[in-house]
């Protein structure tokens, strides 16, 4: 479930950009940072932020995890040519992984972030 390297924010002015450029749209769990980059040459770059004021080192490798499975989940529905930030709130330890996935869809929703679904189905219809 680990994402490739060139999928990861690891440089301070990439987050710094996000922070300073970036839209912050807050959550009841989560809140999603994203600023627009234009010349990526990955689809989106993306990385969780915990502080140790949610939990010990255990809480918040769990709540890592939790997040990245979503957006291992919702990757390929991910507008590209962003830089994406979730920072989990004091509440998130207390979320199931539903109500984490729920927060974050709707926080995608809000930022513009997901393309619509495709059916499973191509064509005009049955035959």
């Amino acid at each position: 479930m680990r994402l490739p390297r060139t999928m990861r924010m690891s440089g301070r002015g990439e987050f710094q950009r996000v922070r300073a450029e970036g839209r912050a749209f807050p959550g009841r769990y989560l809140v999603l940072s994203i600023v627009p980059i234009v010349d990526l040459p990955v689809p989106f770059r993306f990385a969780v932020i915990l502080t140790r004021k949610i939990g010990n080192a255990v809480t918040r490798n769990r709540i890592r995890r939790r997040v990245k499975g979503i957006f291992s989940e919702f990757g390929d529905r991910i507008v590209p040519g962003h830089h994406i930030v979730v920072i989990a709130r004091y509440r998130a330890p207390d979320a199931t992984f539903d109500q984490l996935r729920h927060d974050w869809k709707i926080l995608a929703r809000k930022a513009g972030l997901l393309l619509p679904k495709s059916s499973p189905r191509s064509g005009n219809g049955p035959t």
